[in-house]
């Protein structure tokens, strides 16, 4: 069966190279595609899951805002099963932080020189939402494109989570740094994981997937 993932913005498919799946899974990445100008969120959703075979059964796994993506494919795919990893699933669970930047309308008083700087968005994933160096981060951190940044960053922030999504399961750190771990209800928790816990904690998270696969 084909498990297809799909990574956090401005992150490349790598950061699941160290995820190992059970017998009877193959492994499939769907990359991130530069929105049009003005797309919406149902239409990006729906190209970017043109790929997916949907002539056999399958499972959609979704990674931070990869989790808002596959949530959206649900509207119109139906896949056996949905994974979100270090995401958000409920209204009630959306960080305060995001809420104050929907109401102040952050994205839009960004200079446009933040956006075009590959540098200082590299730099503030890594340092901010990954914890960890630029270099380190280098080979997983690809999208920087200000059109896809700016298009991403609205997209988490002006999320409305108004659609029940079905077999919807949720692994979490309890130290995740941008999706407070407070906040979640029905997650599989993974004790002292951050927000990159697909990178630092992935045999635990290989372990919950498998768990999750065979249900």
């Amino acid at each position: 069966m084909n498990v297809y993932f799909i990574s956090g913005m401005s992150a490349n498919c790598k950061v699941f190279d160290a995820i190992e799946l059970p017998e009877g899974f193959d492994k499939q990445y769907i990359e991130w595609l530069i929105p049009f100008e003005k797309e919406t969120l149902d239409e990006y959703t729906h190209r970017i899951s043109l790929d997916i075979d949907t002539s056999k059964p399958y499972v959609l796994v979704g990674y931070s805002f990869g989790g808002i993506i596959v949530q959206e494919m649900n509207r119109f795919l139906n896949p056996l099963k949905t994974i979100i990893i270090a995401s958000m699933k409920a209204e009630d669970e959306i960080p305060a932080l995001f809420r104050l930047g929907r109401k102040i309308g952050f994205s839009e008083y960004l200079p446009s020189r933040f956006f075009k700087t590959n540098d200082l968005i590299s730099d503030f994933f890594a340092r901010f939402v990954y914890r960890a160096t630029p270099a380190d981060m280098a080979k997983y951190v690809s999208y920087t494109d200000p059109v896809y940044t700016k298009w991403c960053l609205n997209q988490i922030l002006y999320w409305h989570s108004n659609f029940a999504c079905p077999n919807l399961y949720h692994i979490h750190g309890t130290k995740d740094q941008m999706f407070p771990f407070k906040l979640l209800k029905d997650v599989y928790a993974v004790d002292g994981g951050d927000h990159l816990l697909v990178l630092k904690r992935s045999r635990e998270v290989s372990n919950i997937l498998a768990e999750i696969l065979y249900k």
